[in-house]
């Protein structure tokens, strides 16, 4: 969304220093606007065709524009080329200008969305965890009622997945991450979901309906969202939305987060990475 609100506020700036500098607003605004959804398709088109290994098994996934992956350098190098074909189709005379207008426009909307992240990052909380440090041990249950925490998969590469059955995203990307988990567990690698405030019997015959085989945790029979430990596990884990996930390497430390639907490049890259890595 701040990709998008961005985008859109660089198309209004646009328009609005063309008509302050003399220039048809509707011109400039239409030559940004064309610009930036090329460019945002062009981003999407970079990444597929970087990442195409983790895309070849459900090509149709590719499509899927709501999940993340896109690359900022191919979005860029296309926005910019057909900013600089449609410049080509304005009399010499106003090229700079027109230029100067499209410029300060995307320069703006490059500056909502670094104050965007910079607040956000600001808002978090002492406890969130961070990438780059220890994760720290917690206890949940399984789905069977059985005591289990963090710890016991120390040495291990972790993918900490928190979801909920009425989260849409969540209920897209189980099939993924039961995937993956088929075709690394071999390698050392565990992905656990953590269903939190949910009662263990609604996350049960969820899981049964979907038939995902991946560890599911729980915080309790009877869980309860103001109970002291899904407070903490959400101070601690930032509780920014769902789903979210942690890519945790062998050492314990937290090594990416990624807020949002996973999409396979990213989560086949981030574990590759891991298993690669001295960390993972």
């Amino acid at each position: 969304m701040g990709v998008i609100a961005s985008l859109l506020v660089a198309i209004w700036a646009s328009g609005w220093i063309a008509a302050r500098i003399g220039l048809e607003r509707d011109i400039v605004r239409a030559i940004a606007e064309s610009s930036a959804w090329l460019g945002l398709a062009g981003a999407r088109i970079g990444f597929v065709a970087m990442n195409w290994d983790a895309y070849r098994d459900a090509p149709w996934t590719m499509y899927y524009v709501w999940q993340p992956g896109y690359s900022v350098y191919a979005g860029i190098a296309t926005g910019l080329a057909w900013a600089l074909f449609r410049l080509r189709r304005q009399p010499a005379e106003t090229r700079p200008a027109h230029a100067r207008a499209l410029g300060g426009g995307f320069s703006g909307g490059a500056l909502v969305f670094g104050a965007m992240f910079l607040v956000l990052t600001l808002t978090l909380g002492k406890e969130t965890l961070r990438r780059g440090e220890p994760v720290p041990d917690f206890g949940l249950q399984t789905l069977d009622g059985e005591p289990v925490r963090l710890s016991s998969l120390a040495g291990r590469v972790v993918v900490l997945n928190f979801w909920a059955t009425w989260c849409p995203p969540c209920r897209r990307e189980m099939p993924l991450l039961d995937q993956k988990q088929r075709k690394y567990a071999d390698r050392g690698v565990v992905i656990v979901g953590v269903g939190l405030s949910e009662p263990v019997e609604i996350v049960r015959s969820f899981i049964d309906s979907i038939g995902v085989d991946y560890p599911i945790w729980v915080d309790g029979p009877m869980a309860d969202p103001n109970s002291e430990l899904t407070r903490d596990l959400f101070a601690r884990f930032g509780g920014v939305g769902l789903p979210t996930t942690y890519f945790i390497g062998r050492d314990g430390v937290l090594r990416a987060i990624q807020v949002g639907e996973l999409n396979r490049a990213i989560l086949q890259n981030r574990i590759e990475e891991l298993l690669s890595s001295g960390s993972g």
